[in-house]
């Protein structure tokens, strides 16, 4: 009885210290991104909201200060992006590496203006025919993501900005007003199975029954939400002329246009990312008459590039569309994407891994 007491106590005893050793063992710090934001001409910029993004969510955020410097903490690991955007500045997206810790984020002024009957937003001349690289490399970004998975089996919780602007104001984005909302990409297998036969009136079709305020003639796709797989799909490459185009950043752009003629179609830019996945695309649609100038832009999130099957999931996207003197836009930020446990039904979605 005596022995196996004592076998008890040492037991004990061996548990405590293990358990003191453990409790005193130094914990995984979690890591901090810091940085800098400034103008082009490299003066700082408070008040502008930076937040980290990993493949599927938003992961911190914090608003740079009077110095124009942010600090974000964050554990997560694999690739991510920072967003940054504030009143009057073009949204950036910044890619951020594994052992990046300070950052300096250069912000522009906001570059969508329309002035008359001229659109200076994307100033991206359609190309007259296909270079066989600019299309190579598009395929090569389009082989990274799961088209049938981005089109109808996520789903997600968005901030959304919509109001009514002057022309010179397009573009800009009041954070505080943001409004929570839901977003479901639950397209039937039916729907995107015949995508194909939408192909003649994709990009736009009459609204004439339509009474919404972001519609006038025309009702055009949600290609900076539910729709934005559409620049990875097959058919977007089956619709469209691509072609480099240079930037003053230097960056890796490819200008694309429709090859529909006379039926409605886009204009724009895709942004390539150094790891060949898509980073961001604006565009302009252009409609038979009655025309009238609307467009949009879209910002994705990070993947690893060496993963297969991922959704193509934007981190932010714009429409606007102008009428008479103003311009009506929607700023639409997503916050959590989410599998749905069927195509096109979401119930019960669940966190993407």
């Amino acid at each position: 009885m005596v022995s196996l007491r004592c076998r008890k106590l040492q037991a004990i005893g061996v548990a405590l210290f293990l358990g003191a050793a453990l409790s005193a063992a130094p914990r995984p710090a979690r890591a901090q991104i810091r940085g800098t934001v400034t103008d082009a001409y490299g003066r700082p910029l408070p008040g502008v909201l930076v937040e980290l993004w990993d493949a599927q969510r938003r992961l911190a955020g914090d608003g740079s200060d009077a110095a124009g410097i942010f600090r974000l903490s964050t554990s997560g690991t694999g690739p991510r992006v920072l967003l940054a955007r504030g009143i009057g500045l073009e949204p950036l997206r910044h890619p951020v590496g594994p052992h990046d810790s300070v950052v300096t984020l250069v912000m522009q002024s906001h570059a969508i203006e329309v002035s008359g009957a001229t659109i200076v937003a994307a100033a991206t001349a359609c190309p007259e025919a296909d270079d066989p690289r600019a299309r190579a490399l598009w395929e090569r970004a389009a082989r990274h993501y799961d088209i049938e998975l981005s089109a109808f089996g996520v789903s997600t919780t968005t901030r959304l900005f919509a109001a009514i602007v002057p022309p010179a104001r397009l573009g800009v984005i009041d954070t505080t007003l943001l409004v929570d909302q839901f977003i479901q990409a639950g397209y039937s297998t039916l729907a995107f199975a015949t995508r194909f036969a939408t192909e003649r009136t994709f990009y736009a079709v009459p609204a004439s029954r339509i009474r919404w305020r972001r519609f006038g003639p025309w009702f055009y796709p949600l290609l900076e939400s539910t729709r934005a797989w559409h620049f990875a799909d097959s058919l977007f490459g089956r619709m469209n002329r691509l072609a480099f185009t240079e930037t003053l950043a230097g960056d890796t752009v490819i200008a694309f246009c429709s090859r529909l003629g006379t039926r409605p179609y886009i204009l724009g830019r895709l942004r390539i990312a150094p790891d060949t996945t898509l980073a961001a695309v604006e565009w302009e649609f252009v409609t038979p008459s009655p025309r009238e100038q609307a467009g949009g832009r879209v910002l994705f999130a990070p993947i690893d590039p060496s993963a297969s099957g991922r959704p193509l999931l934007p981190v932010a996207g714009l429409f606007w569309r102008k009428l008479a003197r103003v311009v009506y836009q929607e700023w639409m930020e997503y916050r959590q994407w989410s599998r749905c446990e069927a195509p096109g039904r979401c119930l019960a979605p669940v966190p993407l891994r």
